[in-house]
């Protein structure tokens, strides 16, 4: 993820300490974005550098100095178009499993039988998880961006948890070097 388009987008709601940049992140964020905080400061150099965030300095009683970070006019105007271009933005998204499924060859099939039954078992907890967060949105206006994305994330855990079944089967049915063994998989899942 685009850890620029996310503080700048994040600045768009007001001024605001780095450290509270962080807590949002960390808090709001990290449920839906695989997100770090830690080039965070880096990052915010960096836009400072350029001209679309500015920061000044404040002090409250014997604490330490902080500092508060805003868009610039030049920023707000950056941010509005790199918001709408990751929208059409097609990235495909990247699976561990595909490195591992590309050198299935050195792998005891059994063994690999017996690790896709864990990735399906986490997937369906993940399913079950986004599915209860999902419910306590929906409720909550104020939540909506969070509950699309939560949407978003089912769709996709509900497709890898089809892809995953489907793979188990092709291992205990032995149909692996088929051509034709996840051609029905296509026909069977696509909605178009």
């Amino acid at each position: 993820m685009d850890l620029r388009l996310v503080i700048m987008g994040l600045l768009m709601k007001g001024p605001t300490h780095g450290y509270d940049l962080k807590q949002t992140l960390e808090r709001e964020l990290s449920p839906f974005f695989e997100v770090s905080s830690a080039p965070l400061y880096y990052l915010l150099k960096k836009l400072e550098q350029e001209g679309v965030v500015t920061k000044w300095s404040t002090v409250s009683g014997r604490r330490p100095k902080k500092y508060v970070y805003s868009l610039t006019a030049k920023g707000q105007e950056e941010i509005k178009k790199l918001l709408l271009e990751n929208i059409t933005y097609l990235h495909r998204p990247s699976f561990n499993l595909d490195i591992s499924l590309y050198f299935l060859n050195f792998l005891d099939p059994q063994d690999v039988a017996e690790t896709l039954k864990g990735r399906l078992r986490e997937s369906r907890k993940l399913k079950y998880l986004l599915q209860r967060q999902k419910k306590r949105l929906e409720s909550d206006p104020t939540r909506r961006r969070e509950y699309i994305i939560t949407a978003h994330n089912i769709r996709f855990t509900e497709a890898e948890i089809e892809f995953v079944q489907d793979l188990i089967e092709a291992f205990s049915q032995g149909r692996l070097d088929e051509a034709d063994a996840f051609t029905e998989v296509k026909e069977e899942h696509d909605r178009r």
